[in-house]
């Protein structure tokens, strides 16, 4: 028969875990730190990766995982304006957990980040979603030209800025989703993690 202090116990947890849930709709996401030393490159970003807005209840010990796919609502993007001649270099890094208050056991949670981009010109993130290259995992960057170019014989390298000439400018969007879990014995409460993303012109012709 279990004392009343374990039952107590018991039930201290569980009350945790509920009062925990109940605050959950801006409690396991992704905030993204969006960098580039170029100074015509203008990055913005649409939000932040939120789990919770997937599924809005995650349990401790419930072994889910939930996944956030590039063509879902809950993906979030960057969008890039830059140079229509340039090609540009992003690259992604994060780390492989959310964690809540310092970390370490019992405070982390595994977390995958995925990515796709799109540079047809399309100006409307969500049409642009819809026809975006995926990143295979374990990829951490990618280079591409800021405007897909056709096939054939490979372009000039771009005209450089000298008088009053300013190239014009293109948009391409970076998109970012992923997997949280599977959601072991894990403390309740809100678990978060930033995804850094820098962009720069490539600079190799």
């Amino acid at each position: 028969m279990k004392s009343l202090d374990s039952i107590l116990k018991q039930m201290a947890i569980l009350i945790l875990l509920i009062t925990s849930e109940a605050h959950l709709g801006e409690a396991q996401k992704i905030n993204f730190g969006a960098y580039t030393t170029s100074q015509d490159i203008l990055l913005t970003a649409s939000g932040n990766l939120n789990f919770n807005n997937k599924q809005p209840v995650i349990v401790s010990t419930s072994n889910s995982t939930i996944s956030i796919a590039l063509n879902d609502n809950e993906a979030q993007y960057i969008k890039i304006i830059a140079d229509v001649s340039r090609d540009i270099t992003i690259t992604v890094t994060s780390l492989q957990h959310l964690s809540t208050g310092s970390g370490g056991p019992g405070k982390e949670i595994p977390f995958t980040c995925s990515f796709a981009y799109s540079n047809l010109g399309i100006a409307d993130a969500m049409t642009a979603k819809s026809c975006a290259v995926q990143i295979p995992a374990g990829f951490t960057a990618t280079t591409f030209p800021m405007l897909k170019r056709a096939s054939g014989t490979p372009l000039p390298p771009p005209t450089p800025a000298h008088g009053g000439y300013t190239a014009p400018p293109a948009t391409a969007y970076l998109f970012l989703y992923g997997t949280l879990g599977p959601v072991g014995n894990v403390n309740a409460g809100p678990y978060s993690g930033m995804v850094n993303v820098t962009v720069n012109y490539n600079t190799t012709y």
